[in-house]
């Protein structure tokens, strides 16, 4: 496996006046800041957080998701991603930040 888990961090923006997209919501920002985090830990190597566009979940955006567990998340603030990057990045733990995952629509 080349990373341990990979994250897709939604940056999408779209025209005004048409859905809502997680690029305004401050995606780019966290995008940078979980990934400056990771290479402070020295997890850079170990896992991957990348943007994506569209990842249909507009509404509840910015929106994540992270493979290979398949799991959403929505992280809103810096905050929310240090939570992210302390529970499920390095403890693989996702009862602390239950709050930050979006649950499955089936």
């Amino acid at each position: 496996m080349y990373f341990k888990k990979h994250v897709f961090v939604c940056e999408n923006v779209r025209a005004e006046g048409e859905r809502p997209s997680c690029g305004p919501k401050g995606s780019p920002q966290l995008l940078a800041y979980m990934k400056k985090r990771l290479q402070e830990l020295g997890f850079k190597d170990k896992i991957r957080i990348q943007r994506s566009g569209c990842l249909d979940r507009c509404e509840l955006g910015p929106v994540q998701v992270s493979y290979p567990e398949g799991l959403w998340f929505s992280l809103k603030t810096k905050e929310d991603a240090e939570e992210f990057i302390q529970n499920y990045i390095l403890k693989n733990e996702t009862t602390p930040i239950r709050r930050l995952m979006l649950e499955d629509e089936a």
